[in-house]
């Protein structure tokens, strides 16, 4: 394995000059002398160290994306891929760990120094003290804020299928345990929007998303016209299919509105309506409070977040 001594060897520097310029002190020395040594160093393949510049440095060039147990959705991966590249722009690298539980942190991340964390999910009071005493900047969504999106997400549902006349309101959500934490506040948010405009609302359709389903979701579809809140574009792509299968007209009997915008939306018959959020935003946000410390984040984060957020307008619910 190529060492920094071999790179200072062939460059005809010392090993302490290695190390500065290729942990990013370069400016220290002669132009024509950090290209012979970077020009060395990738001649021989070397990289320095992320524990070890962590080490001298006290900090690392490193984020970390925390990840819990939940499905890697298409959309979450684009998100994560707009954060990576913009941290890239920064000169930082961005690190996915996942968790097999609650969102965890363990001694193997730490001991990278990461300059920052972000976690999709919210973290413990004990989590943040020790963190901030390691000087890591953390990014992180409030269990009460995520609580408070999702809501809005479910009644933005429900309002769009009211307006478009569907006399009664279901909600369907997967069987999925590890989609819970956002499930949950979306069905209350659909079904609390649908009472507050007196819509009646029949029990929430729980789906199993396994291969060849399509039968047993047919028999759990009401009898009556009725427009189907779906947690997301894969539950609301399921109710599709169940209807077609028990030759129910979409979107003459039933209205279907999704979560997410996948591309597969675009490409069901009928095209599929679904709540869009501008992850643009929501990456360049991300990035800002990691760099720069949360007090970036807006002043009031559900105000800022809804309008970020609109309905896609597809044949689903065209009646």
């Amino acid at each position: 394995m190529t060492s920094s001594a071999d790179v200072a060897a062939h460059a005809g520097v010392s090993r302490s000059t290695v190390s500065q310029i290729l942990n990013g002190h370069g400016h220290r020395f002669k132009p024509d002398m950090v290209d012979r040594v970077q020009a060395v160093a990738r001649e021989l393949g070397y990289r320095p160290s992320l524990a070890g510049r962590a080490l001298a440095r006290g900090t690392s060039d490193v984020v970390i994306t925390l990840l819990p147990n939940i499905s890697l959705g298409p959309r979450l991966r684009e998100l994560i891929d707009l954060v990576t590249a913009e941290l890239a722009d920064e000169g930082k690298t961005n690190l996915i760990r996942l968790s097999s539980g609650d969102a965890q942190i363990d001694e193997a991340v730490l001991a990278l120094r990461p300059a920052g964390l972000w976690s999709v999910a919210p973290l413990t009071p004990e989590q943040h003290t020790r963190l901030g005493e390691l000087g890591v900047m953390v990014v992180d969504q409030p269990r009460e804020l995520q609580r408070a999106i999702d809501h809005e997400i479910g009644a933005l549902q429900a309002g769009h299928l009211i307006e478009r006349g569907y006399p009664a309101i279901v909600v369907a959500a997967p069987e999925d345990l590890r989609e819970q934490p956002f499930a949950v506040a979306r069905e209350q948010g659909a079904l609390d929007a649908a009472r507050a405009a007196g819509i009646p609302t029949l029990p929430t359709l729980r789906l199993g998303l396994e291969r060849g389903s399509s039968e047993r979701i047919a028999g759990l579809l009401p009898d009556s016209d009725v427009g189907v809140a779906a947690y997301n574009d894969d539950a609301a792509l399921a109710i599709l299919a169940a209807a077609h299968h028990a030759g129910r007209s979409v979107p003459a009997e039933i209205g279907v509105i999704g979560v997410d915008n996948t591309i597969a939306s675009g490409v069901s018959e009928p095209s599929l309506t679904t709540v869009d959020m501008d992850l643009h935003y929501s990456a360049h946000e991300i990035v800002r409070a990691l760099l720069h410390g949360p007090d970036t984040m807006p002043t009031n984060p559900f105000d800022a977040v809804r309008s970020f957020v609109s309905i896609i307008e597809g044949g689903s619910t065209a009646r």
